[in-house]
């Protein structure tokens, strides 16, 4: 189609560029919005007295919280609901994808830590010598009690109802599943870019590497269909010490 016509230059398909800048400005909306969740978390925190308790390190689920405002407050306008709610029991296939997305990850940070310093981008020297969420649940397995319905029952399937589902099921109609798959990975990286911007460490590896594998679960939902998939995997990023089994990740 022809960008010109007798009344002037025609932009082409602004229905795609609508549905990009839609799911940007969900995306980072989410991002800005999960601020006030951590707040909000942090003062309910103080007010039962747990914040410094390991139990609240596991529970915290306050960018989530954030994430479920905007996800709701769009599916509330929404029409066909559905399109962007894609839960089912998982497949053989879908199952195998689990399992695979660690390896997927091990192999996406050799890579990037490989070629990066080559352009003089400063990467992680891969010290674990923090306790994170992961770390408690192996020395205490009694807080998977608590990790299961917060991680994988509320703040992974928020999650991913927002950036795989939401997102990804508004550019759907107008991009290729390439297309889906990059603009979905990016808008889960510009995201991650307001929270990690106070946070130390290599800031443009840590961008790339979540950008990249934003793209990785953005293809396996365009793939399988199915938020249950990524929902569990992101929850088990959180939660499986990969960093021991697997000390490239």
């Amino acid at each position: 189609m022809s960008v010109l016509s007798e009344h002037g230059p025609v932009i082409p398909d602004t229905a795609a560029a609508r549905a990009a800048a839609t799911a940007f400005v969900l995306a980072i909306g989410g991002g800005v919005v999960s601020f006030a969740g951590v707040v909000l978390f942090g003062a309910v925190g103080g007010i039962l007295g747990i914040t410094d308790t390991d139990i609240y390190i596991v529970a915290d689920v306050g960018v989530q919280l954030g994430f479920a405002v905007v996800a709701a407050g769009y599916l509330f306008v929404a029409d066909e609901r559905s399109r962007y709610l894609k839960f089912h029991q998982p497949t053989v296939e879908d199952i195998a994808w689990i399992l695979a997305l660690p390896a997927i990850s091990a192999a996406l940070s050799v890579g990037l830590t490989t070629v990066l310093p080559v352009f003089g981008i400063a990467v992680p020297t891969h010290s674990h010598s923090s306790v994170g969420t992961a770390e408690l649940l192996l020395q205490r397995p009694m807080l998977w009690a608590v990790a299961i319905p917060a991680l994988y029952l509320f703040a992974a399937p928020i999650e991913e109802i927002l950036y795989r589902g939401i997102v990804q099921g508004r550019l759907r109609p107008h991009l290729g599943t390439a297309g889906v798959v990059l603009a979905s990975g990016v808008a889960f990286g510009s995201m991650h870019t307001l929270t990690y911007l106070f946070a130390s460490g290599p800031l443009v590896y840590t961008i790339l590497s979540i950008t990249a594998f934003g793209c990785v679960w953005a293809f396996v939902y365009e793939r399988t269909e199915n938020l249950v998939v990524t929902a569990v995997s992101h929850a088990m990023f959180w939660t499986v010490p990969f960093s021991t089994l697997l000390p490239v990740v």
